[in-house]
């Protein structure tokens, strides 16, 4: 297993997850998440009374939710298999997370279920995923009766809790081969290698380029229909996207090609732009006069949307799709490739903002800090080293807004960080630097680091430690502490902050330094904090002013002791700079 050695040198996962460390990776292998530390910190949910649910994982944004058990053997063997009974927990955790009313739910999963329902309510998330994640093999016949058993149960449950919701559920064994899986996929090889007859309409015409071929031709859409419903997401390894659905308002277009197939089948391959797919190699037999193909391998690299609309369709006419299918085995090409063919889909909005001469700067800047990369929202095909730290576009955005003053858009409008004008002007101004960008992130980082150790802390945490966690542990909070962190910077340091944008530590070397600077100050600062923020968050996030003013109070308060506990700041104060 190839994955295998990649996971073992995930020191950042290992050491501070444990047992959690590979339901984190399989997270992020599976969805391409970059920082998946801030992830870990609301999404984690493994305690005393998690009611079997390790993870929560909400994404408003692709409209995809995991709920995950996990299971780590300390020292697997060949054949070893997972536990059943594992699997069955995972009906537990269905009952609970869609639960007729969150206040009922223990505290350990309560915002996260609260999260989801409300984003099952207003339609932001359309696809629940239940995994049980381990390091075993795939083969126990137990799980898969168990886990067909919670999907059906879990199905029915969404439908009587939230009838008017267009949301699907999936069970799925997360071990060995699915991981392997996602890894390959991760690095854009062809997962199905599979050799198979396509069903075509006999024509077609073969392109050859110095690295690469290419047969172009149509493909039934029943054939299409029959590969979605044997292989499912493994037939999308090498595209950035798999099939979106089509409940969600953001699909209407998966919703149109839909109804074309069903209203027009004969037309539909002149109103549809076709399918691209990457596979091992093609043979062309020509039979009296009539043409056919046989594919090694494949992986469609475009057109996922189409292949999942047409899977859909529950009673399927006659239809052709157009579709190349391209051989190359030249990795860069290959990236070009996936690159190009996926230009028409949805552009994020730090796509757009990649090239202007701010971001242009900050990576500049950035260089010399081997072990740090900030993309400035460019997106390429080589994944960063895992050596380095990887300061996510959107977070860093966040993180800067809510330092600088307004922590309720910084939590509640995350992509439009990126995309509104005046919104993106105001977070990354000319006088910006690579070195604040640290300062400010590495706070985000701290709030996140300082949660995981009351959270490992568990039953011994004391009273108040378990009223700082309970805070920790809501939504808005990280964003709503940062913001009340800034504000207390002057009493920090003890005189004058003329320009809060050009704060920024003394020695940027060490990322794992600062975030222990910081967490000396969260110390500090959240105690006095906690009591006074915590009712700001009620109901989310929402209140500008309710932010403000809790701050404020919080501010009064630690000003008032800073002359006793100034030997507590210095350390922290002779660290940063400012003017």
């Amino acid at each position: 297993m190839k994955y295998l050695t990649d996971f073992c040198a995930r020191t950042d996962l290992t050491t501070k997850y444990g047992n959690n460390a590979l339901l984190l990776y399989a997270l992020q292998l599976r969805f391409e998440l970059s920082d998946i530390v801030s992830i870990a910190s609301d999404a984690l949910t493994d305690g005393g009374n998690d009611k079997k649910c390790d993870l929560i994982y909400v994404d408003q944004d692709t409209g995809v939710a995991v709920i995950a058990q996990g299971y780590m053997k300390q020292t697997p063997k060949v054949g070893n298999l997972a536990p059943g009974n594992k699997a069955s927990d995972l009906n537990t955790a269905a009952a609970w997370v869609f639960s007729q009313n969150p206040d009922d739910v223990p505290e350990q999963i309560r915002e996260q279920v609260r999260l989801l329902q409300s984003s099952i309510e207003s339609n932001s998330i359309s696809t629940i995923y239940f995994w049980f994640v381990h390091n075993l093999e795939q083969n126990n016949p137990q799980i898969k009766e168990e886990l067909a058993t919670m999907q059906s149960t879990a199905r029915a449950l969404v439908k009587s809790v939230f009838p008017r919701n267009e949301v699907d559920v999936f069970a799925v064994e997360v071990g060995n081969e699915t991981i392997e899986k996602w890894y390959n996929a991760a690095s854009k090889q062809i997962t199905i290698t599979d050799t198979f007859e396509v069903e075509t309409p006999k024509v077609g015409f073969e392109l050859i380029g110095e690295n690469w071929k290419a047969y172009i031709t149509a493909v039934s859409a029943k054939w299409l229909k029959q590969q979605y419903d044997t292989y499912k997401d493994d037939l999308f390894s090498g595209n950035p996207r798999n099939y979106l659905g089509s409940g969600k308002k953001k699909n209407k277009i998966n919703l149109g090609i839909m109804e074309t197939i069903k209203q027009q089948p004969n037309n539909f391959w002149a109103c549809n732009n076709g399918i691209t797919a990457l596979v091992n190699d093609y043979t062309i037999v020509e039979i009296e006069n009539e043409k056919k193909l046989s594919i090694s391998g494949i992986t469609i690299i475009n057109g996922a949307q189409t292949t999942g609309a047409i899977s859909n369709v529950e009673t399927l006419k006659d239809a052709w799709i157009p579709i190349r299918f391209i051989v190359c085995h030249h990795t860069d090409i290959i990236n070009d490739i996936i690159t190009n063919n996926n230009k028409q889909n949805e552009i994020l909005p730090s796509d757009l903002r990649s090239n202007d001469k701010t971001q242009n700067r900050l990576r500049s800047e950035f260089a010399p800090y081997t072990k740090l990369y900030y993309s400035g929202g460019r997106r390429g095909n080589v994944r960063p080293s895992r050596s380095k730290e990887i300061l996510d576009p959107y977070v860093v955005a966040q993180a800067l807004l809510a330092f600088h003053g307004d922590c309720v858009t910084a939590y509640n409008a995350k992509n439009d960080l990126w995309r509104s004008d005046q919104l993106y002007s105001n977070i990354f101004p000319e006088c910006l630097t690579a070195t604040h960008i640290i300062f400010t992130y590495s706070l985000a980082r701290a709030i996140d680091s300082y949660k995981l150790d009351l959270q490992q802390k568990s039953n011994e945490r004391t009273e108040v430690e378990e009223k700082q966690y309970k805070y920790l542990s809501k939504r808005g909070s990280k964003m709503l502490l940062l913001y009340t962190v800034s504000k207390c910077m002057e009493s920090v340091m003890g005189n004058k902050i003329t320009d809060s944008w050009t704060l920024s530590f003394n020695d940027n070397s060490d990322f794992d330094a600062v975030i222990l600077l910081w967490k000396t100050l969260i110390k500090t600062i959240l105690p006095f904090a906690y009591s006074h923020l915590d009712p700001v968050l009620k109901d989310g996030l929402k209140s500008k002013e309710q932010s403000e003013k809790a701050a404020d109070t919080v501010v009064g308060l630690f000003t008032a002791v800073t002359d006793t506990i100034r030997p507590q700041l210095q350390t922290f104060a002779q660290a940063v700079t400012h003017s």
